[in-house]
C-alpha cells in the first residue's frame, strides 16, 4: 500500500485562472479538501417513519494555513515550480481577496501524482501574530463549478 506523504500535499494558485502560472503557497504548514453533497428529501407517507433522500449538489473548498510572508511572492525552493521557485506570498492572496478575483487551483502533489483541480474565488483569509509567535495565516477557497482529478 502506497500512503500520501502530506508534506508532498500542497496548494497552488493561479493568478490569472488558468493552469500556466500556479504558485505554490508559501510556507504552508497544511492543506485539506473539505468535499459536500447537499442532499434532497423524499420521504413520503410510505417510507414508513423512515427519511430518504436523493442525492443533491455538489461542492467543494479548500482550505490550508502557513507562516505570513507579506510580499506578493518569494523566491525559494519549490519542489513543485522547477522553472522558477516562486512561492506565493500573503500580500497576492490579499490583491485576489479583494479583487474577488476567480482563481484556478491544484490540491495534492502536482506532476507525478495524482492532484484535484478547479476555479474558485478566496471565501475567507486572515492572519494572526500573537506575542513573540510566529505570524501565521489561514485561507479558505471555495469552489465554483466542477473538481477534476487529474494526474
Amino acid at each position: 500500500m502506497a500512503i500520501q506523504n502530506a508534506t508532498n500535499v500542497v496548494i497552488q494558485v493561479s493568478t490569472d485562472g488558468t493552469e500556466v502560472n500556479l504558485q505554490t503557497l508559501a510556507h504552508c504548514t497544511s492543506a485539506s479538501l473539505s468535499l459536500t453533497r447537499d442532499l434532497r428529501d423524499s420521504t413520503t407517507k410510505s417510507s414508513a417513519a423512515w427519511s430518504e433522500s436523493l442525492a443533491g449538489l455538489k461542492s467543494w473548498e479548500l482550505s490550508g494555513d502557513g507562516f505570513v510572508e507579506l510580499v506578493d511572492s518569494i523566491t525559494a525552493y519549490d519542489p513543485y515550480d522547477t522553472a522558477s521557485g516562486t512561492l506565493m506570498g500573503y500580500k497576492k492572496l490579499y490583491d485576489l481577496w479583494a479583487a474577488g478575483t476567480e482563481v484556478y487551483v491544484k490540491f495534492g502533489k502536482d506532476g507525478a501524482g495524482n492532484h484535484y483541480e478547479g476555479k474558485g474565488f478566496i471565501s475567507s483569509l486572515s492572519a494572526d501574530g500573537g506575542v513573540e509567535e510566529n505570524a501565521t495565516y489561514s485561507i479558505s477557497i471555495t469552489g465554483s463549478g466542477t473538481l477534476s482529478v487529474g494526474n
